[in-house]
């Protein structure tokens, strides 16, 4: 990558950052337990790679999940959109692999959204005992 899709790649990183919100729950416990969207070092990356990251979605309270999803993915599209529309992508959640679609973006095969993975939530344990 260059140095212009570089600094646009970090800023866009930057705005769906979520450190605020990591330093408020581990001082109190409030709100959602995020972490930090990492972005590996460009020079371990092999095989013509240029960008690869990761993180874990929050998963403490009902709908954390999908809220999470939803954040990271609309951060992964406008870097899809916005600095690398001709690269060839691949993106998971867990072992799940999204697909693309020019006008809606990333999304799971149920929908042009994230369909299964909010049902996914639906059912999960966490939203069971938030709706007894």
């Amino acid at each position: 990558m260059n140095d212009v899709e570089n600094r646009r790649l970090d800023a866009i990183v930057a705005e769906f950052g979520k450190s605020a919100e990591i330093e408020r729950h581990e001082a109190s416990g409030k709100g959602l337990n995020w972490e930090s969207f990492t972005l590996y070092d460009a020079d371990g990356l092999r095989d013509g790679k240029v960008l690869a990251g990761a993180t874990k979605l929050p998963d403490n309270k009902a709908f954390a999940v999908h809220q999470g999803a939803r954040h990271w993915v609309d951060c992964l599209n406008r870097i899809r959109r916005e600095v690398l529309a001709d690269a060839v992508w691949s993106v998971q959640i867990d072992d799940k692999a999204l697909l693309w679609d020019d006008k809606s973006g990333w999304h799971d095969e149920a929908s042009d959204g994230l369909a299964s993975l909010w049902l996914g939530c639906l059912l999960s344990a966490p939203f069971r005992l938030f709706a007894r």
